[in-house]
């Protein structure tokens, strides 16, 4: 009598995680970015690994990573290639996040890639709290439900 396996949670990341985590790397969106392909699968499209190398490249960014853009490029590119990526044809076309439009790809990917979460430091997008089945939370709520303190 074997055990059930378990369920893989499976999660998309918001870019301002991944930056938050490029910025500060003991904060909470660090240890999320750490968990990711270990104890969730990442969801993620184009679209937001597009987001993510271009907010990176911004100079204000650049000063405040001081010398760290190709460590954080690299975390990107290492995210991208653990994930399970959603092709753009295959995004819902949804309407979420009315403050910005631009985050409603979180949602589609959400969908279109069976994730139980949306994690995100957006207050706009934490403002959803839920959607179609997909739970948003920040850093620190996803820590708590993958179990770490």
């Amino acid at each position: 009598m074997g055990s059930e396996p378990e369920e893989v949670i499976r999660v998309v990341v918001d870019t301002n995680v991944v930056v938050s985590a490029a910025l500060s790397p003991r904060g909470k969106p660090a240890q999320v970015v750490r968990a990711a392909g270990l104890q969730f699968e990442l969801v993620w499209t184009g679209a937001i690994v597009a987001e993510c190398y271009r907010i990176l490249s911004a100079p204000r960014l650049a000063r405040a990573l001081k010398g760290r853009e190709e460590q954080a490029r690299a975390v990107v590119a290492g995210l991208a290639a653990g994930a399970s990526m959603v092709a753009p044809e295959l995004l819902a076309a949804v309407r979420v996040v009315p403050e910005d439009p631009d985050d409603d790809v979180l949602f589609g990917t959400a969908l279109a890639g069976g994730a139980k979460f949306v994690v995100s430091g957006d207050a706009a997008v934490l403002a959803v709290g839920h959607f179609a089945g997909v739970q948003v939370v920040s850093a620190a709520q996803l820590l708590a439900t993958l179990g770490d303190p």
